[in-house]
Order: C-alpha cells, then sequence, then structure tokens
C-alpha cells in the first residue's frame, strides 16, 4: 500500500501525492461550477527545469462523493 500525503487542501481543490520511481503519483479533485473534475497525474521530475505532468486519466463527476469514492479507488490500487 503506497504512503499517500496531502499537498493542498482547499475547499475548492484538494490534491495527494504519493512517491513512485522518477517522481510522484498525483490524485487531484477540484470544483467547479456545476460538477466535480479528478484527474490521476504523474509529475516527472527532471534533471533541470520544471517538473512535467504526464496526465494518466480524467474523470467528471456530478456529485463529490462520486469523486471522492474514484479517488480512493485510484489511491488503492
Amino acid at each position: 500500500m503506497r504512503n499517500w500525503f496531502i499537498t493542498w487542501d482547499r475547499p475548492e481543490y484538494k490534491e495527494w501525492a504519493t512517491s513512485i520511481s522518477g517522481g510522484y503519483l498525483l490524485v487531484i479533485l477540484r470544483k467547479e461550477k456545476d460538477r466535480y473534475f479528478c484527474v490521476k497525474a504523474k509529475l516527472r521530475m527532471g534533471q533541470k527545469g520544471l517538473p512535467a505532468f504526464i496526465v494518466l486519466k480524467e474523470l467528471y463527476f456530478p456529485t463529490e462523493e462520486k469523486v471522492i469514492k474514484q479517488i480512493s479507488t485510484w489511491q488503492n490500487s
């Protein structure tokens, strides 16, 4: 099981990360006007410059309950 930590915790934006080979695995929840957006991404750390994001999956849900369930699934897989 991975060790997740919170990187952002705002009412409209939440982000969790866990260390993986070559960077971090991120899961992100963002509240939009009438839906919730969640992203699973890899943050790749390079030798110089800014890190690069690679989006692995992105999904939209009508309720926060459903997006939290999806994030939990990603974190436990």
